[in-house]
């Protein structure tokens, strides 16, 4: 019987300001969640991302050749949520962007019963804080502008627009669940085509 798995998700060094709750189907990928967070956190996914948990490193794309880390890689694409052996409480952490890297810390939070007719709904936000996180520059100096927006009352710093060329003024105080539901509902699709197709 399929299950709706429930994770916290948090930037790591911002986790009381920019974070979320999202529920997502054991019958989903790992890189499924990846995908959704990174829709929901308005990445511009155009970075490698991995997932590590229990010393595997779920990956989105995996050259042995090419990769000099002494670790067990695994395929997210292909593995389901349902399959890794999740417990309530467990801690998995997705990094995005070897160069400027934002860390994202995943927790847990457990699982419910899948209803009939609910299909479409999943990924789904449930809850969250901050508007998301920038790309190309690291958790540590996304920490830095919010630390100013605190300080000061206003933002002074400009970023992307996911999937445009024109940019707005980044502001982590501003969150709306539902425009946040149409924005996963809107990308996460054209995230798992770029990834699964390796177009970067």
């Amino acid at each position: 019987m399929t299950k709706v798995l429930t994770f916290k998700v948090e930037i790591e060094g911002l986790e009381d300001k920019i974070w979320r709750k999202i529920e997502i189907t054991d019958r989903r990928t790992v890189a499924d969640l990846a995908y959704t967070i990174l829709a929901s956190f308005h990445s511009l996914a155009y970075h490698l991302y991995d997932i590590e948990y229990k010393n595997k490193f779920y990956d989105c794309w995996i050259c042995i050749e090419d990769d000099h880390r002494d670790v067990e890689l695994v395929n997210a694409v292909i593995t389901k949520l349902g399959s890794i052996g999740l417990k309530e409480n467990d801690t998995m952490r997705m990094e995005y962007d070897s160069g400027s890297t934002t860390t994202f810390i995943i927790t847990y939070l457990g699982e419910s019963d899948f209803r009939r007719g609910n299909g479409m709904h999943y990924p789904y936000v449930i809850d969250g804080a901050g508007y998301g996180m920038i790309d190309d520059i690291t958790s540590e100096e996304l920490k830095q502008i919010v630390e100013n927006i605190d300080k000061t009352g206003k933002s002074d710093y400009y970023a992307l627009r996911m999937h445009g060329r024109d940019s707005y003024n980044y502001d982590y105080r501003i969150f709306n669940l539902d425009k946040n539901n149409l924005q996963v509902r809107r990308y996460f699709q054209k995230i798992k085509y770029k990834y699964e197709n390796q177009i970067y």
